[in-house]
């Protein structure tokens, strides 16, 4: 990703995201900004604005009158956040197959060609940013404001995880849902929508539990728990 052309606070903005997803700072971490401007070469007051971007985005806490920091992501953590993509991202699925325009779902076959593209030349960063992106341009094609916010804000929060999950177990294969969820959107089929991302979701909750070498049902997401007869 070319940073021509940006502002300063961009720049600092897109350097710093990439360092916290890939671990180059790792998470909770303190976050001077005068660390910051010596290792990456920004002036403080870029480091500054770009770390409460990023602080809105999930990426960095922000305490106040103290030194933020990278957010950690616990265990429990993970279960919590599938839980949220679930009732977040499949109602968003359904909203999307009724209003998505066929501009945005070009967009959003133009965005499986990119991640096609980073997976084979092996770049996991810039493959999970356009997974990223390709959750959004779905919530984004709702017309709901309010619903890409809260997607892209949620997701940001599952960059790094994602990221982990690419370096350490591959990337075969992790695009084939991409393309199906967008075909059942251009079919404009709610209920196969729903269920291709919900099937997409349960698959990389599964590979982060392969990750942390968990057994899935015992810190599975509630709706999976639900459905299995267990209490929630």
């Amino acid at each position: 990703m070319t940073l021509t052309g940006r502002t300063k606070t961009e720049q600092a903005y897109h350097v710093l995201r990439r360092a916290i997803v890939t671990g180059d700072l790792a998470e909770d971490m303190p976050l001077d900004d005068a660390m910051l401007s010596t290792r990456y070469g920004f002036g403080r007051t870029p480091i500054r604005e770009a770390l409460k971007k990023l602080a809105d985005e999930q990426f960095v806490n922000y305490p106040p009158h103290r030194t933020p920091y990278v957010r950690g992501i616990r265990v429990r953590d993970l279960s919590r956040l599938y839980e949220s993509r679930h009732l977040l991202e499949e109602p968003v699925a359904r909203l999307a197959a009724r209003r998505a325009t066929l501009a945005q779902l070009d967009e959003l076959e133009r965005i499986c060609d990119r991640i096609d593209d980073e997976i084979v030349a092996g770049q996991p960063y810039e493959a999970i940013e356009y997974d990223h992106q390709f959750h959004l341009e779905i919530a984004k094609s709702t017309d709901n404001p309010f619903l890409a916010e809260a997607v892209n804000r949620l997701n940001c929060g599952s960059l790094r995880i994602w990221y982990m999950a690419h370096s350490t177990l591959g990337m075969e294969n992790t695009n084939e849902d991409h393309r199906a969820i967008q075909a059942a959107l251009k079919e404009k089929d709610p209920d196969k929508s729903e269920t291709l991302v919900r099937q997409h979701i349960d698959k990389s909750y599964s590979r982060q539990m392969a990750l942390q070498q968990l057994d899935p049902v015992i810190v599975a997401p509630s709706s999976a728990r639900s459905s299995q007869g267990e209490p929630p």
